[in-house]
């Protein structure tokens, strides 16, 4: 299907007079005199040249200068239509109207009003490096978004939206609340994105994720961001990644959890659903190790969010895109670069989690983020990823170098604020025989009687948190999986 039939069938179907495609802009449809901008990114002026020579018939290798600049041809569907062709040194203008209807008598083409619109949201020039601070947002389009970004962050702000046509919104303390601003458009959403390679991954997986550093009012921050296509255009979830790395302590997680960095080698995952702070755990444990112990760290992330500063540690810190292809090709690499820890920010698929096995068996320490209910449900996770004839195998390898799963969620607290609930799962010589035959449903059993051994319930986290009067009965009540036991501890 050519390029251009992707148009006319949306032109079609909104029954829009024109077609408008200017290079490094949104495309448009003129309807009733009133410019439609499309769901999607800017076209590259390359992509408006492919358009050009599919409207003239022209094979790739013709000149621009011998393409014809006006003229008919038919979609796929038989539809007939009309074609001109301004091009410039600066950019290239295509007008396409459906052969019966008025076709633009000028080269100005459409009218003033659309003119204004493409210009406002024809994509600025690249900035250097992805990490180049923002300082001029007056440059920006017309709704400013660095200027909201600023506004939202003068609270206890942990994540910023955006969407298409609809209000800003922000969460703050578990809650989401609305901005009394405007609402973006997709084409101010998609200024968010740094540079090519992110336009380039939104265009070819429908998201996009990278990490930027801008300069407020309250000074430079860097924030974790995903830009991605939805029904109604394009949305933006940005998070504030923090300005220190927090200790164990100020997160609300206890000190024992330190003890996760203490093993020679084998997996420790993090676990939670997403925005639960798991990658703030991680960053706070690799944090202890740097200023603990003398150790060559690797970090593998996709973007990188926190930048340690080294301390007693060597650290590397790679990124997804920027510095390696992929979690997996990083992980081989890292076997080849004598690292002590490798930081891994996700296990995402079948290559990772084999390459993270694979590390965790050869002597090293991997500590990884996984998406994941419980710490129980973790392993059983993990094996899933997996074709049935090699789950075997899997739960072999997983058996030997598995050694702790930490499992957090966020819960609100008497103060308005939000703080983890955890279950902490030590893979004793029983759990490994586990693991090992299948027996998952057995883990929790063992969870439960595994205090002594320094294993922790979400119940008894629970229960620990009203105790000292940090939540209430009823949160508690409501994020125990096992009430019963909850009861039994708060007696």
């Amino acid at each position: 299907m050519a390029l251009i039939d992707t148009f006319l069938k949306l032109m079609v179907e909104k029954r829009a007079e024109r077609l408008v495609i200017v290079s490094d802009a949104v495309p448009y449809l003129l309807k009733a005199g009133e410019p439609i901008e499309l769901s999607m990114p800017s076209l590259r002026a390359d992509m408006v040249q492919r358009v050009w020579r599919e409207m003239s018939g022209q094979e790739p290798g013709v000149e621009p200068s011998d393409l014809r600049r006006e003229g008919t041809f038919h979609d796929a569907e038989g539809i007939g239509f009309g074609f001109h062709v301004h091009p410039s040194d600066a950019d290239c203008r295509i007008e396409v109207h459906a052969l019966g209807a008025t076709p633009p008598s000028e080269p100005s083409g459409f009218d003033d009003a659309l003119e204004t619109a493409v210009a406002a949201f024809t994509r600025p020039p690249e900035p250097s490096p992805s990490e180049a601070p923002v300082h001029a947002p007056a440059a920006r389009s017309p709704i400013d978004l660095l200027a909201i970004i600023d506004q939202a962050m003068s609270g206890e702000t942990s994540d910023i939206f955006f969407s298409t046509g609809k209000p800003p919104r922000v969460r703050r303390n578990s809650a989401i609340v609305r901005l009394d601003v405007d609402a973006p458009t997709s084409a101010q959403i998609l200024q968010l994105l740094p540079d090519e390679p992110a336009h380039r991954e939104l265009e070819r997986s429908g998201s996009a994720d990278f990490a930027v550093r801008w300069e407020l009012s309250s000074g430079s921050r860097r924030f974790r961001i995903n830009v991605f296509r939805h029904l109604d255009g394009l949305a933006a979830a940005l998070r504030p990644v923090r300005q220190r790395i927090p200790s164990l302590a100020e997160l609300g997680l206890p000190e024992s959890l330190l003890d996760l960095v203490n093993f020679p080698s084998g997996l420790v995952l993090i676990t939670g659903t997403s925005g639960s702070g798991k990658s703030t755990t991680l960053a706070a444990l690799i944090d202890h190790l740097n200023r603990t112990r003398a150790r060559h760290i690797i970090t593998l992330e996709d973007p990188v969010e926190f930048e340690h500063r080294e301390v007693q540690c060597l650290i590397h810190q790679r990124e997804v895109g920027a510095n390696m292809e992929s979690f997996s090709t990083g992980l081989h690499a890292a076997l080849r670069e004598n690292p002590d820890v490798i930081l891994l920010g996700e296990l995402r698929d079948l290559a990772t989690i084999s390459a993270a096995l694979t590390a965790a068996e050869t002597g090293h320490l991997v500590l990884a983020t996984l998406h994941s209910g419980s710490a129980s449900s973790a392993i059983g996770r993990i094996v899933d990823v997996f074709p049935g004839h090699q789950q075997a195998f899997i739960r072999i390898q997983l058996a030997s170098s598995l050694r702790a799963v930490l499992s957090q969620r966020l819960v609100p607290t008497r103060s308005k604020g939000v703080i983890p609930a955890i279950e902490k799962l030590l893979v004793t010589p029983g759990i490994a025989n586990g693991i090992r035959e299948g027996h998952d449903h057995h883990i929790r059993n063992a969870m439960l009687t595994g205090s002594e051994e320094g294993m922790i319930t979400l119940e008894r986290s629970l229960a620990s948190l009203v105790k000292k009067g940090t939540i209430d009965r009823e949160t508690a009540v409501r994020y125990a999986v096992d009430q019963k036991a909850l009861s039994h501890l708060l007696e």
